[in-house]
């Protein structure tokens, strides 16, 4: 347990929850089922980051939510990767 540990839970849960409303708009107007599991996807990383920052915190958190710094970058890196798919611009 550590700060940089925290600050990547941090960051990968705030990447993450504002990555989930770019496709979540655009389901709202295509209702394009796949916008809605890439939102999806991006809500379920923020939890995940959500539940590690807990892990990090120095509140008696449960077992279950400590996590390395490895894996955070892992699952940052999962995030970023979904945030580019969703900034990507499709060629037509």
């Amino acid at each position: 347990m550590g700060l940089p540990e925290l600050f990547v839970a941090v960051l990968l849960t705030g990447v993450s929850i504002v990555n989930a409303s770019i496709p979540a708009a655009v389901w709202s107007r295509s209702r394009d089922g796949r916008f809605l599991l890439l939102s999806g996807a991006n809500l379920t990383l923020g939890a995940l980051g959500a539940a590690w920052t807990w892990g990090e915190l120095p509140l008696n958190p449960p077992t279950w939510t400590g996590v390395e710094l490895p894996v955070l970058l892992l699952g940052l890196l999962a995030a970023l990767f979904l945030l580019a798919a969703t900034l990507w611009r499709r060629h037509l």
